[in-house]
């Protein structure tokens, strides 16, 4: 599907763009039989509470799912041609998110820096699909979305108020719109079988179910390829790639069946990086992770809450943000790497124990091994990949520097 230069145009000046009955009748039942399958056999969250319990929201998490009757539309043409053209190219899915609210179940939370108590836009710099520079929501609901059943509200051109800044050559921050920055919201009308594509930056608001009948759809999120999140992607099983087709797997290029292991950090400090000494070697800084579930909700923002934990003691200083740079299987787990642009001169750590390397020493340590293939690998993504990089941070911290705001 190609979207016309009217449609684009759009898009860019309102921050979202909605495909009226994009789908044929039989693949909106498909959908469907899907995401009851889920919510009904408990595998959600909120599982534990059987459907249909009233005033719940039950989450299908495409990360858990092996189903091609929810997969599917993933990689759908309807879908996956226009995410492509709005992002600019290639796109990977970060986030396939079913919700079923039951009657009675409340709306949409507010925005984390408190500037409203319903409205938000989902650019966190602590969640695994949000923290993206490039990413988009592709929502399709499978009821409509009426006065009754919880309309979904849009802010025209609320994605403009929040701007991408460098911080450095290397990684940009987002200076984030609050709720007096916006236009007011707007109905966007949404019908079963629409698809509405949605800026990362655009404010919105979902009521409360009213209704007598399930509030339900589909609110995935692509990002481009070369746009990883800041604070590291969600890892899909093993098994939901495997249920997509052969070319749509490409869509899913974080996946594991491993729980993460450990946690390093790549810190340059004047185009050298630092080492740690490691068992006659040498090693990045990091430590050891104490989560087994690769694609828990927030693990991504975890690792760096244990991570920087770790590094504080082990460096004696603080890293007020890192950059998601790799993950890379070993025989016990996965070892997710992340690095900082050390510009302020925080680290200090060159005693004994530790060594400042450039390019050229890092290249010989690998041909004589004393340096993993693995840290040397993220060590050369960090200073050679052309990504548009932005900031990861924990949650506390990111909750904690918007309160002082």
């Amino acid at each position: 599907m190609q979207l016309t230069a009217d449609q684009r145009q759009s898009y860019a000046d309102q921050g979202f763009l909605v495909i009226r009955n994009a789908f044929a009748p039989d693949e909106l039942a498909r959908l469907e039989r899907g995401v009851r399958r889920a919510v009904e056999s408990g595998n959600c969250l909120n599982g534990d509470k059987p459907y249909p319990t009233p005033a719940t929201q039950y989450t299908v998490e495409g990360q858990y799912q092996d189903d091609p009757d929810l997969l599917f539309i993933a990689e759908h043409p309807t879908v996956l041609g226009p995410v492509e053209q709005l992002l600019g190219g290639p796109a990977c899915l970060s986030a396939f998110v079913s919700y079923l609210k039951t009657p009675g179940a409340r709306g949409t939370s507010g925005d984390y820096q408190g500037s409203s108590p319903s409205g938000h836009c989902d650019y966190k710099t602590y969640q695994q699909a949000g923290s993206s520079l490039n990413w988009l929501f592709a929502i399709i609901p499978l009821t409509d979305l009426d006065a009754e059943t919880g309309p979904l509200l849009l802010s025209p051109g609320s994605h403009r108020a929040s701007r991408i800044v460098a911080l450095n050559d290397r990684v940009s921050r987002v200076e984030r719109a609050r709720a007096d920055d916006i236009a007011p919201m707007v109905d966007a009308g949404l019908c079963r079988g629409d698809l509405l594509f949605m800026h990362m930056f655009t404010w919105h608001e979902g009521k409360a179910n009213g209704s007598d009948h399930d509030r339900f759809g589909i609110y995935n999120k692509y990002r481009a390829l070369d746009a990883p999140p800041g604070c590291g992607p969600q890892l899909f099983r093993n098994a939901s790639r495997a249920a997509l087709s052969q070319a749509g797997r490409r869509l899913l290029p974080h996946c594991s069946d491993l729980p993460f292991a450990e946690a390093r950090l790549v810190i340059e400090r004047e185009g050298k990086i630092l080492l740690a000494a490691d068992a006659g070697g040498w090693r990045l800084p990091g430590a050891p992770t104490t989560i087994d579930d690769p694609g828990a909700q927030s693990v991504t923002a975890r690792l760096i809450s244990q991570l920087a934990a770790a590094l504080e003691d082990e460096l004696g200083c603080e890293i007020p943000w890192m950059v998601y740079i790799g993950d890379y299987e070993r025989q016990n787990g996965v070892q997710r790497v992340f690095a900082h642009l050390d510009d302020a001169g925080r680290c200090a750590a060159d005693g004994p124990g530790f060594r400042w390397s450039s390019d050229a020493e890092i290249s010989k340590l690998v041909r004589d091994g004393a340096l993993a293939g693995e840290d040397a690998d993220a060590i050369r993504a960090w200073l050679h990949q052309p990504y548009l990089r932005g900031v990861g941070e924990s949650a506390e911290r990111a909750k904690r520097v918007a309160a002082k705001s």
